[in-house]
């Protein structure tokens, strides 16, 4: 059975044909399911597609690697001094308001990913409470 087959629905007696939908734990997704066009009554679980061992692996991947003739290289990991991430969106004198991003110290109009000299961090949470 797949959705969009026609069935006599053992529930409410019709003629119907199947949709698809999901059955939610809250707002949580358990399963998907095969239900009554006419009265909603479940009528089959679909099975779940197996996930993958490995996020960075697809068939069609290697395929085009093969092609190719290369072999798959790993994602690269950017690493920055301290000193290069100093955006406005850090810094302790940015002020957010829905309609723009001011900086209190030179009083004027910044865009979140700006970098300034006068860069001071911004405190977490943990240490504004100490």
């Amino acid at each position: 059975m797949k959705a969009g087959d026609s069935f006599d629905c053992p529930h409410c007696g019709r003629n119907s044909f199947l949709k698809k939908g999901s059955q939610m734990d809250g707002w949580k997704k358990v399963a998907d399911i095969l239900a009554c066009a006419s009265c909603s009554a479940k009528i089959a679980t679909l099975a779940a597609p197996e996930a993958t061992a490995k996020p960075n692996s697809s068939a069609s991947l290697d395929k085009l690697a093969s092609i190719l003739g290369a072999e798959r290289e790993e994602k690269p990991k950017i690493k920055a001094k301290g000193s290069e991430k100093n955006f406005c969106k850090d810094c302790r004198h940015l002020i957010i308001h829905p309609f723009l991003y001011r900086c209190s110290k030179h009083n004027k109009d910044v865009n979140p990913m700006d970098d300034c000299p006068d860069f001071v961090r911004r405190p977490t949470e943990a240490e504004e409470k100490k």
